[in-house]
């Protein structure tokens, strides 16, 4: 953890917090006792706060598996929200995205949350998730995605872990990976959900609105987890990574984060 970062978010100057220590509505701590808020961003005050994150994915602005660049002017904060745009202009395709890099970073005995609601449309892939802050790969830790292939999926949300086989982090050639789908029982798109992740020294385990989804606790994945440690995290839009967008109109969709917290256990 950025320990300027650290203070700030839980020195005497913090309000509202009961010291930095207590539940939050929707999460899913299981012993909320147990936990410390080290970091939150409401995304007020009308811009992206630097201290906390830089634009793109931690490696940079462009990836080898989507057309997408990402562009400063598609990463928004408006009336306290965070919103990730995508953009098609002249068959250029450009789209959101913010990280933690080298900033605000977790591993075990962490529990990372977020109030999201997607961009549900063919061609979209919204992610909240992490990576190494050395930028190995695997492992990685998709804390929800949602991808829009149909209107069923628009239901759906992803859940995901990326690991080696062989425990060493960057050794993709023993990639391996973990996952499951949930469905809270409304369309993604238009409704908030809080998703969350609670990485243990023996397991992790996936929530949404403080229901458990997953709990994933296979030794060779929870060791190649921790050798990967710390991690950064990342909001981001993909854009034709998975399905194809309709280049014929325009998207009006966003992302939209309301708030992103990260606990830490006391114990």
């Amino acid at each position: 953890m950025n320990r300027r970062v650290l203070l700030r978010l839980c020195g005497a100057g913090v309000i509202g917090l009961g010291g930095c220590n207590r539940t939050v509505q929707g999460g899913g701590l299981s012993a909320p006792g147990d936990w410390r808020l080290d970091f939150r961003d409401r995304f007020r005050g009308g811009g992206l706060d630097g201290d906390n994150w830089g634009i793109g994915w931690g490696w940079g602005r462009e990836t080898e598996n989507s057309p997408t660049t990402i562009a400063e002017s598609n990463v928004t904060v408006e009336n306290g929200r965070l919103r990730l745009a995508g953009t098609n202009d002249g068959g250029t395709i450009e789209s959101g995205a913010i990280h933690s890099k080298n900033r605000v970073t977790f591993g075990p005995g962490s529990y990372l949350e977020a109030r999201i609601k997607f961009a549900t449309r063919d061609g979209f892939l919204n992610a909240f998730w992490g990576k190494p802050n050395n930028e190995a790969w695997p492992p990685e830790i998709d804390v929800v995605e949602q991808w829009y292939i149909d209107d069923d999926s628009s239901r759906h949300s992803q859940h995901h872990l990326h690991y080696s086989g062989s425990t060493e982090p960057g050794d993709d050639s023993t990639h391996e990976s973990l996952g499951t789908s949930y469905e809270p029982g409304d369309d993604l798109g238009e409704n908030f959900h809080v998703y969350g992740l609670e990485w243990r020294t023996d397991r992790l385990v996936h929530y949404v609105d403080g229901t458990e989804v997953s709990v994933w606790d296979d030794e060779t994945m929870v060791t190649a987890m921790e050798r990967g440690a710390p991690f950064y995290m990342m909001f981001s839009l993909y854009i034709n990574k998975v399905g194809t967008a309709d280049s014929d109109e325009p998207w009006p969709e966003r992302m939209v984060v309301d708030w992103v917290r990260l606990w830490t256990l006391t114990n």
